[in-house]
């Protein structure tokens, strides 16, 4: 789940010791990837694992309230603290109360996280090479030069176990519930290691015939369509242009079409019974279809918004566009979609859509959630009806507003968000 709500609990567990050395390990090497509004979002769950061990568990609210951020915030921290290994969610509802519980595993040692070439790479992207390098020599330790011949003391030699003793067949069979020291692992949505063994298994393009910028130019696409490794190696294959220099032997264009004309659709069971998607009843709809907004590419979204039917090459070129043009992220897009073509009668202008998308843009919305609630804040309130006289013109209004008046608003759909109440949070 992806929202939260202010009655919603939460308690969180140390499952692994966290020494002195882990917090300048998070704070010099982790938080140029996950930013330091994430970084803080995990020193607060490791002091609260403490607090509650002697005060009962919280809500999100006091956390929100604590941390002074906003619901959007929260969520976007916390999955990058997830998706890099630093907690595991996990969420159980009871009587329409969520409670979360969030465990927190330690950072890797240095050389664990020097040695995996996915953060190392991403501290090279977020920092540089040299700064990069910087903190791997301040990590790094001299091998002793060892003269002389080694008289160190043996275990056996100064203690003398005796193994036949029955305390060591006691303690042999004992199962210690200690926490010890516990990593979680990264999971990735598009894999570059699926990617290259599903290329390497149709072609002979080596790793190193691209360049970063093609790899991240192709995980964009990839992602913002919806096209999973195998499908994108079979389509990279088809564009690649081995004579080409390094840097150009990609044809973005071409690539961009193959994406487009793909028809596996993951989405084509959900349903709508009848109604329209955007008509939410509750905070659990409300959920879902944010969760769908979030954990869907835009080219699905489309597809889910016209009953499964492959969307209009001008739809998918404009979602492209979005990406591309304003660095939104795939959330945001569904969201700014969503919004379009609920307000403008299903017509989703491209016109309107990239006006939103600038002031999205330009205010710095990262999350589904604070762009909903962005665009709740700009959108006109209907307008009232002024004048007494019933001129047809009139009469087609009120009756316009009427059908308005009985049907879930966008704004409606919001307060479902914040609570139900002016100064709930999400």
């Amino acid at each position: 789940m992806n929202i939260v709500a202010n009655k919603d609990f939460l308690e969180v567990k140390l499952v692994s010791l966290i020494a002195d050395y882990d917090i300048e390990t998070i704070a010099n090497l982790y938080q140029p990837i996950i930013s330091s509004q994430a970084m803080s979002l995990y020193f607060t769950f490791w002091s609260e694992a403490k607090n509650q061990k002697i005060t009962s568990i919280i809500t999100h609210e006091q956390l929100l309230t604590r941390m002074q951020i906003s619901p959007g915030d929260f969520v976007e921290a916390r999955k990058s603290l997830e998706a890099i290994g630093l907690i595991k969610t996990y969420v159980q509802k009871e009587n329409n109360i969520c409670i979360y519980q969030y465990d927190v595993y330690a950072p890797k040692t240095p050389k664990s996280f020097f040695d995996n070439a996915l953060l190392y790479g991403m501290l090279i992207k977020s920092i540089g090479e040299n700064d990069a390098n910087r903190f791997m020599n301040i990590y790094h330790l001299e091998a002793p030069v060892h003269e002389g011949k080694e008289i160190t003391a043996s275990f056996v030699e100064v203690f003398h176990p005796d193994l036949d003793n029955p305390v060591f067949a006691k303690v042999l069979n004992n199962t210690s519930s200690s926490i010890g020291r516990a990593n979680g692992k990264i999971a990735m949505a598009f894999s570059y290691e699926k990617f290259f063994d599903s290329l390497s298994q149709i072609s002979q393009i080596k790793v190193d015939a691209f360049t970063k910028k093609d790899m991240k130019e192709l995980e964009r696409l990839a992602t913002l369509y919806g096209v999973d490794e195998a499908t994108s190696a079979n389509d990279v294959a088809n564009v690649y242009n081995p004579h080409a220099v390094k840097g150009k032997r990609l044809d973005f264009i071409q690539l961009t079409k193959a994406f487009q004309d793909e028809t596996n659709y993951n989405y084509l069971s959900i349903k709508r019974n009848g109604t329209h998607l955007n008509k939410v009843s509750g905070s659990s709809d409300l959920a879902h279809k944010i969760n769908l907004l979030e954990s869907i590419s835009p080219k699905d979204y489309l597809s889910v918004l016209q009953n499964g039917t492959r969307p209009a090459s001008s739809d998918l070129r404009l979602i492209n566009d979005l990406s591309r043009n304003f660095h939104l992220a795939n959330g945001v897009i569904n969201a700014i979609v969503d919004f379009v073509s609920t307000v403008n009668n299903n017509i989703l202008s491209r016109a309107y859509c990239e006006k939103v998308a600038a002031s999205l843009a330009r205010e710095g919305i990262l999350t589904t959630i604070d762009a909903m609630n962005y665009l709740k804040k700009v959108t006109h309130p209907r307008q009232k009806e002024i004048a007494p006289i019933d001129s047809d013109k009139n009469k087609s209004q009120k009756k316009k507003e009427k059908e308005n008046d009985n049907l879930p608003s966008w704004e409606q759909m919001i307060d479902d968000l914040d609570g139900g109440g002016s100064d709930g949070k999400a």
